[in-house]
């Protein structure tokens, strides 16, 4: 009996020392894990434009570098930023550029950061295939043409034109800006229209709501991407038929507008439209209603899908005219003003006022549904696109 207590009481004793033992090696060996610092997600500009590679904050990721020809469609340099921990594919245009790849496991926007040189730059993550494009220090993600985002995201503009359209080329000799160009049959009148596939992108940029004259622009959201993107300048009426913005307030040929628009006809056309230059280069036009109904009579009301654009989802762009959803600037009762329907609408002056109300003229508006020639805008409340076509 006395053995079975002595037994039983070292057991215990045991016990309680190999407790005591695990207990020690454990607050021994653990190490609490390094926090991950901010340092570790961005890098420093001298590692983006191709710093030394063995420097501290070089990771081993692998990444390759390799320099692309730029296309009609990019208006901007392109490159690829290493700010993932994945291998990251960059290239430029024309050039070939070199860069390490960041520590960090994860990549967002909100935490990145790019330099002065990088602006207008698109970048993209090889492991989720997001782009970017860098907009006063800070990566802004590109928006996909099937997602519904903000306007305050860019769009990608890889699909703006048709790749299986032939295209023609213009270059502005006023500003030296190239512009594709398509051709359009019209077999009502038996005449072949060549028109700007691109909105017109002329004149400085002045905040919305500027009183616009001397060759000046409104881009969409104050915002000089999106008129050196595809999406173009945007005019009130006199700012597009390039006269006095009096004439947004009085008829044409009063007093206070002495101007008159000229009037030609194409082919077999029996009557005689409007063939006003405007703002458009010389041998160009503003196009007109007549050259406007061809598009309409081509496709019945899906002119958006027969002539959008693919960028933004706009449509199939079969004929090549790119058609972009790019919105317009208007001015409240209140005399406040904004910039609306971006994605959803386009509309494009027409060199024909009102015959009613002076301060109005007509234009052309599109959507995924509809085109409507027939509604009349205050000339000087609006600032639309403008398309051009070449004198016939």
């Amino acid at each position: 009996m006395i053995f079975r207590k002595i037994v039983v009481t070292a057991a215990i004793a045991c016990l309680v020392l190999a407790f005591t033992a695990c207990g020690d090696d454990d607050s021994s060996s653990f190490v609490e894990p390094e926090k991950e610092t901010s340092s570790s997600i961005a890098e420093s500009s001298s590692e983006r434009s191709g710093g030394d590679p063995s420097s501290p904050s070089s990771s081993s990721s692998s990444v390759s570098s390799s320099s692309t020809n730029s296309s009609s469609s990019a208006k901007s340099s392109s490159s690829t930023d290493a700010k993932s921990s994945s291998s990251v594919t960059s290239s430029s245009s024309g050039t070939s550029t070199g860069s390490s790849a960041g520590n960090s496991s994860s990549s967002k926007a909100e935490d990145l950061s790019c330099t002065p040189e990088e602006e207008g730059q698109t970048f993209e993550f090889t492991l989720t295939g997001k782009k970017y494009i860098c907009k006063n220090g800070s990566l802004i993600e590109i928006a996909s043409s099937s997602s519904a985002v903000p306007t305050s995201s860019y769009f990608d503009m890889t699909n703006q034109f048709n790749e299986k359209v032939s295209y023609g080329e213009f270059t502005d000799p006023r500003d030296g800006q190239k512009y594709q160009t398509v051709e359009i049959y019209d077999k009502v009148y038996d005449v072949t229209y060549t028109i700007f596939a691109e909105n017109l992108n002329f004149g400085k940029m002045v905040p919305g709501g500027t009183v616009l004259g001397g060759a000046a622009k409104y881009c969409y959201d104050d915002d000089p991407w999106y008129c050196d993107n595809g999406w173009g300048g945007l005019y009130t009426w006199s700012a597009a038929m390039n006269i006095p913005s009096i004439c947004d307030s009085v008829k044409l040929g009063s007093e206070k507008c002495p101007y008159s628009f000229p009037m030609g006809k194409a082919g077999k056309m029996e009557k005689s439209e409007i063939v006003q230059q405007g703002i458009c280069p010389e041998g160009w036009h503003i196009m007109n209603d007549n050259e406007w109904a061809n598009l309409q009579e081509k496709s019945g009301n899906s002119v958006a899908y027969y002539m959008g654009s693919k960028v933004a989802g706009f449509g199939n762009n079969d004929y090549g005219l790119s058609i972009l959803p790019s919105g317009y600037w208007l001015r409240y009762e209140n005399n406040t003003s904004d910039f609306e329907l971006i994605k959803k609408e386009a509309f494009f002056w027409l060199p024909q006022q009102s015959s009613d109300y002076p301060e109005k003229a007509h234009r052309v508006s599109i959507s995924s549904r509809e085109i409507d020639r027939l509604y009349k805008d205050f000339k000087s409340k609006r600032a639309h696109s403008v398309r051009c076509v070449m004198n016939y």
